[in-house]
This record gives structure tokens, sequence and C-alpha cells, in this order.
């Protein structure tokens, strides 16, 4: 096996045990299933957005869904941005009041909103823990054309990264005015995206950006009507640096860095205060491999103002991302000082802290957050894949054992159980552990490569060749790499 390839497999096997070591490559998700079955309890989450002007005119509609039942939606950021009021209509005809903006972000095209459901329970849409692939099966429902709870199948076509705010997916399912902030939904009827937009000199130029992103949103402190959100974001900068960001963003997304560059400048000299104009400065640069101009466009808001959460937060991803994880560490204890509530920042500490092999500092902070939040599920199976790694196996299967009283289906927890007995050489123990998770998952790659692995070490080859079989429909270069082992060249 050629060193890159190893290195690979290396990698998404870390990337599957939260941050530990695992035996196999990363898994897919990708269950077929009927899509009139996926798509009904769907509809039952998806809203048309009908915004209106000064004059209570409806001025232009789209999509959006609920992620929680106490009535909070999801859209795009450009969905309401200019409107006066809003409201939201239900599958049953039903209509709300949009009552209160809670977060937004401009450059990943998202908005965070309260709907005024009067008391009822709405039914909230599941975010998805996997990113879609390439080839990967999705489907879109939303308001294309103001025909509402339209839905429209296809493919991820291409995946785009975003330095400041993750996963961007060109998909072929058709979509068309209206349709953006609607959910794009995975085989298992997860969400794994926001339609945003679409490209009309193209086709099959559709756009959107991962849920992920919505960990990226700023938080609205006032939490201020539409009304009191769109006359204050009016009066706070120049229209032009809004509008110039706004374009900036859209290029951004479609990975046209250099066209983008230009307007986030003009963006920037309008408005050398604002915070988003200089995030997309440094999106574009990071875009166009600058790594330095990236860097200081990311500071340019810490230097103007040091209690910016987001902005050390951003700076601290993109270390990550170009693997400077020495320098992670003190920009996301930055974000910890200004908020010690940020979960996530806590959470990536502790991944930083792995990533430097600085194990007993990556244990404590992982301990914090489950001191603060017990059911932190990311936590639990990242401080118990690094236990087991260490071979502190019996508090690696105490949070194990925890995390599947949780979520009993989940098939990350079995997975990592396989790991750990097999570390431990308890090799029945792993196979029961494997064949759980492939029960929860059946399209779940990794594990029947571990399995596989596993007969195959046995002496058991048929079985280790009907793992084989499984995987060709799975990932190919698992299936050929375990073809290798069971078959090795020098037999052949």
């Amino acid at each position: 096996m050629s060193r890159i390839r190893l290195v690979t497999l290396m990698i998404a096997a870390l990337a599957l045990a939260g941050g530990g070591c695992s035996y196999g490559p990363e898994p897919l998700r990708q269950p077929s299933g009927n899509l009139k079955e996926l798509v009904r309890p769907i509809q039952q989450s998806v809203v048309t957005v009908v915004n209106y002007d000064v004059d209570g005119e409806i001025s232009s509609i789209g999509s959006g869904f609920f992620i929680s039942e106490s009535g909070i939606l999801v859209t795009n950021f450009h969905v309401l941005e200019g409107a006066y009021s809003a409201s939201i209509r239900t599958v049953d005809g039903s209509q709300y009041p949009v009552s209160a903006v809670l977060a937004k972000n401009r450059l990943v095209d998202l908005i965070k909103v309260r709907v005024d459901i009067a008391g009822i329970r709405v039914t909230p849409v599941v975010l998805a823990r996997e990113q879609p692939a390439v080839a990967d099966s999705v489907f879109v429902v939303g308001s294309p054309m103001g025909l509402e709870q339209t839905v429209s199948e296809g493919i991820i076509s291409a995946v785009r990264e975003m330095p400041v705010g993750g996963k961007v997916f060109q998909l072929t399912a058709p979509i068309s005015r209206g349709s953006s902030g609607g959910p794009v939904i995975n085989q298992d009827g997860k969400v794994v995206g926001v339609v945003t937009f679409q490209v009309a000199r193209g086709q099959n130029l559709n756009f959107a950006v991962s849920v992920d992103a919505l960990e990226m949103l700023t938080d609205e402190a006032s939490q201020p009507s539409i009304t009191e959100w769109t006359i204050r974001d009016s009066s706070q900068g120049p229209a032009l640096a809004a509008a110039l960001c706004s374009k900036g963003s859209r290029l951004t997304i479609q990975g046209e860095y250099e066209e983008a560059l230009t307007y986030f400048k003009r963006a920037a000299e309008a408005s050398p205060d604002d915070p988003e104009a200089w995030y997309g400065l440094g999106s574009c640069y990071v875009g166009l491999d600058q790594q330095e101009e990236a860097i200081a466009a990311y500071k340019r808001p810490i230097e103007q103002d040091p209690d910016n959460d987001l902005a050390h937060f951003i700076l601290a991803m993109y270390y990550k991302a170009i693997g400077q994880f020495d320098r992670v560490i003190p920009a996301l204890k930055e974000v910890i000082r200004v908020d010690p509530t940020n979960l996530r920042a806590q959470f990536e500490l502790g991944r930083a802290y792995g990533a430097l092999e600085r194990t007993g500092e990556q244990i404590d902070t992982f301990r914090e957050i489950l001191n603060r939040q017990p059911d932190h599920m990311p936590t639990l199976l990242d401080l118990g894949a690094t236990l087991g790694k260490i071979g502190r196996f019996e508090e690696a299967m105490v949070l194990f054992t925890r995390a599947g009283g949780l979520e009993p289906d989940n098939e990350l927890i079995y997975y990592n159980m396989g790991v750990t007995y097999h570390r431990m050489d308890r090799t029945e123990a792993a196979i029961r552990a494997y064949t759980l998770a492939i029960r929860a998952n059946p399209r779940m790659a990794a594990a029947h490569y571990n399995l596989g692995m596993i007969y195959f070490n046995q002496g058991r080859r048929k079985l280790a060749l009907d793992q084989y079989e499984i995987l060709k429909g799975l990932a190919s270069d698992s299936a050929e790499d375990l073809f290798e082992r069971i078959y090795p060249e020098s037999t052949k």
C-alpha cells in the first residue's frame, strides 16, 4: 500500500473515532429508503417564509424549517434581509408570525429566528451527524416559485470547503426562486444542508451550505423583531458595504475567489469596522491559498475588538485547517475567556490537545465539558476513544455505555466499542459490537471493513470475503484494501 493511501486511511479512521484511533476507513451513511416515506415527516417541518414590506404587502417568499419543537426556525439570511415583518405557513396552511431574530451570519447566508407558534408543538428536523459525499443521493423540500412543499431529487455533484462556514454542496436537485432556505435531506431523512441559491447561467448549478455552518452564527443578544433588525442593520453601516458583502459571499460559495476578493476589498474600504468584510477577505485568501494574507484578514476584527469571540473562533478553525495546532489552542482559550459557556470551543480545544498528543490536558478538557453537560455525545465518544487508546478500557466502556443509553441507535457508539474490544483482544466481543453497528446502519463501511479484518485474522476467509462483497457497493477503496489483504499480490 502506498504511503499516501495509508495516511488517508489513518486520517479517516481518526475522524471516525472522534480523535481517537480505530481500525478502518470513515463510515459511509447512505441507506436507501422509500422517498415518499422520507418526505412525509420532513414536510411537517418545512415551511414557506412570507416577507412583507413597510406597507404590509408581500415582498418575497422563501423556505425554512424548524429545528426545535418550540418554534426555532432556520432559513437563509437573504430570505429575510430587508423585510419589515415576516410570517411562516406550515404544511396544513396555518400561518404564524416570525417574532424575533436569534442569530445570523451573512457570509454563510443563514439566519435563525423564533416563530410565535402560540404554544403548539411543531415537528423539528433531525440534523445529520455525517457530511454527504459526491454522488450521494439527496432531496430538497421547499416552495420554488411559490409552489409550496415541492420535492425535488438529485445528487451531490461537488463538495467545496468554505473557510468560515464549512462545506458547500453543489446539487443536481432542481431549485428555483423560493427554494432558498429549504432543507437538503439525505437518504436517512436527516438534514445535511440548507439551499442557498442557484446560478441562472448554468444547468444544475444549485448550491447549499452545510448544516455545520449553523455553529458559526452570531447570537443576537437583544433578540430583535424583524422590523427592529432591519432598521438597525440599515442604519449601522453603509448599505454599500452590506450589498458588497452579499455579492462577495455568493461568489465565495461558488468558489470564485478572485472575483469575490474585489467585492470584499471594496466592502472593507466602505466600512472598515465591519467584521464580515474581513471574514470574507480571509475566506477569499484561503481559497487562493494565501495563508499569511488570510490570517491577517481574520485578525483585523480582533484588533478592533479583542472580545469578539466569533473572530477568535474563526481564526482558531483556520489554524486547525492548516495544521497549526499550537496556534489553535491560544485562539480557543480567547473564545472561552470571552464566553466560558462555549462548548464548541471547549470541545475543539480538547481535540487540539489530542492532535498535539497532550493527552492529559485533552482528558481534563473533555471531563470539564461532561461535568457541565453529561449528555454531550461528541465528548462522550471522543473521551472514550482517547481513554481506550491509552489502555484505560474500563473507563472507556463506561462512557460508551452511557452514550448508548442516550442514543441506542447510534452506530458510532457500537463501532467505538468494537475498536476498544479489539484493543483488549476480546475478539468475539468486538465482532458483536461491529455487528450491532451494522444493524444500526447496514451501510457503515468502516464496521464492515473491521469485521472483515477480524475474520481474515482468524483464518475465516469465507466470512472475510462476505464483507468484501458488501464493501464493493459501499466503499471501493476499502473493498480493494480488504481484498489485497485476503489475497496478497504474492499469492496471485
